[in-house]
């Protein structure tokens, strides 16, 4: 891929001058609109991507068996095909089962157009799913949206939707407010091994969400948290995707890294994983997967037409140690 030129920073430096560069894997073409990719690994093993052939319509599913190294043809996911919808989040839980989160368009009691979620979970890797429930819609003229992954707080699922910040019990299907009660937004939110929670608004909770502190400095991802992502890392290691210069998609991605549970952030040794010297085409919302102990993936999207094979949807393999001292 002529124009998908990665690592141009990296290439350059003598720690990484033996490492073959490495092409990310096309897994759609002729992608448009709101793309919006969503990915999880298994506890098998199985990458499980997600993303919008187009807008609002043909939501896809993919699955690799091999790491990311190659991927199943997409095919529709069910609950979706007669849907209008919006494309939201997957999650694996720990008891390994998967969550696939999605948004669906409806018209309100006075004729407006809004959003609410439903969910699916699948319990044999991905491959079959269960029915689909309703979270409850949001107040009137209210959109209730999903795009980050759920998080695990006891029995119940952190939820962070546009309208509201919730702890969501999937046996009993209530509701009930996390930690202080305040609603952070469509932005990601992770737990780390210390039992630290981090927002991608910049706010960091050790006492279950009670009360938070403001990181600073921070990643330039707190303005448009739907687009970009905040990742923890089995090492502890926090991981924020910036999407960086004008437009909706900027003209380069990159990683910033926090080695101290949030605290403070590298930005000295940051990591373009994307960069093709031009503006890159659609809404950036790269996401993030460790795929073993040393190689993160990182499923995204470019719309321009200009590179080689269109417009497409990608998966990039790379070395945690692209990501800098471990």
């Amino acid at each position: 891929m002529k124009t998908l030129l990665l690592f141009p920073l990296l290439l350059a430096s003598a720690a990484f001058a033996a490492e073959p560069v490495v092409k990310p894997v096309r897994i759609g073409s002729g992608v448009s609109g709101h793309i919006h990719p969503a990915a999880c690994v298994t506890t098998k093993g199985t990458v499980l991507v997600t993303f919008s052939q187009s807008d609002y319509r043909n939501l896809r599913l993919t699955r690799s068996e091999d790491g990311g190294k190659t991927f199943s043809p997409s095919a529709a996911f069910p609950h979706t095909e007669k849907l209008e919808f919006y494309p939201g989040s997957l999650t694996t839980l720990s008891d390994g089962r998967v969550v696939h989160a999605w948004n669906v368009w409806y018209k309100t009691d006075a004729g407006k157009k809004s959003r609410f979620v439903q969910f699916s979970i699948s319990s044999d890797d991905g491959k079959t799913w269960g029915e689909a429930k309703n979270l409850a819609k949001g107040a009137a003229e209210v959109e209730s949206v999903i795009r980050h992954p759920i998080v695990e707080v006891g029995g119940s699922w952190l939820m962070p939707l546009m309208d509201r910040t919730i702890l969501y019990d999937p046996k009993s299907g209530k509701e009930s407010p996390f930690g202080d009660g305040r609603n952070h937004g469509l932005t990601p939110i992770v737990k780390t091994p210390k039992g630290t929670f981090a927002t991608g608004t910049g706010l960091r909770s050790t006492d279950d969400g009670k009360t938070w502190a403001k990181i600073a400095p921070f990643p330039a991802i707190a303005d448009n948290g739907w687009r970009f992502e905040l990742t923890v890392l089995k090492n502890g290691w926090l991981v924020a995707g910036e999407v960086l210069g004008p437009g909706i998609g900027g003209e380069k991605w990159r990683y910033v890294v926090s080695r101290d549970d949030g605290r403070t952030w590298d930005f000295d040794e940051p990591f373009v994983f994307h960069d093709p010297g031009r503006a890159i085409g659609g809404r950036a919302c790269p996401r993030t997967v460790q795929l073993n102990d040393d190689t993160l993936g990182v499923a995204f999207y470019d719309t321009d037409a200009k590179q080689d094979g269109g417009s497409g949807m990608f998966f990039l393999r790379f070395p945690l140690g692209r990501l800098g001292r471990k």
